[in-house]
């Protein structure tokens, strides 16, 4: 029985940690779709995919490993700067790019769905997304415990 009780236990746990990765995630989704940024993928997990399933423009899924999740955000890096010195990472910003800019339309540079090409507040607030749901699950979880469970009172207790 305990070690039926330890299997379950962590399999709620885990529950509990894919969700709060979800909505987590969510907060950079939400305001990223909503300021026009293409965004072509949203996964929950790392490593190969268990689930996925496309809606409109952007792939969700769930994947193995449940230690973060990503949204990925078309136009991350900005095109590169001639004049930029050639250090060690400036080459992997630069591999990262060629990579994302292979998948870059015509159209996404043109429409400025590109996250780089939006203004500094967009910016923040799709970044802010994130920590600021998690954030919103600590307050909701906080007063949900302390409405259900409410808190210890002492009670006076009169002598016989």
């Amino acid at each position: 029985m305990s070690t039926l009780l330890t299997v379950v236990f962590a399999l709620v746990f885990f529950a509990c940690i894919m969700i709060s990765i979800a909505l987590h995630e969510i907060g950079h989704l939400v305001p990223a779709k909503a300021f026009g940024v293409r965004v072509p993928k949203y996964f929950v997990g790392f490593g190969p995919t268990i689930w996925s399933t496309t809606r409109g423009e952007t792939e969700y899924g769930i994947k193995w490993i449940p230690l973060g999740g990503y949204v990925r955000l078309m136009g991350m890096y900005p095109p590169a700067n001639p004049r930029a010195r050639d250090t060690r990472l400036t080459r992997m910003a630069d591999a990262a790019r060629s990579y994302e800019w292979s998948e870059i339309t015509p159209d996404d540079v043109a429409n400025d769905r590109l996250f780089y090409q939006k203004k500094t507040w967009q910016k923040l607030i799709v970044m802010a997304g994130g920590p600021a749901m998690n954030l919103l699950i600590a307050f909701v979880l906080f007063w949900s415990i302390l409405g259900l469970h409410g808190s210890w009172q002492p009670q006076p207790v009169v002598a016989e």
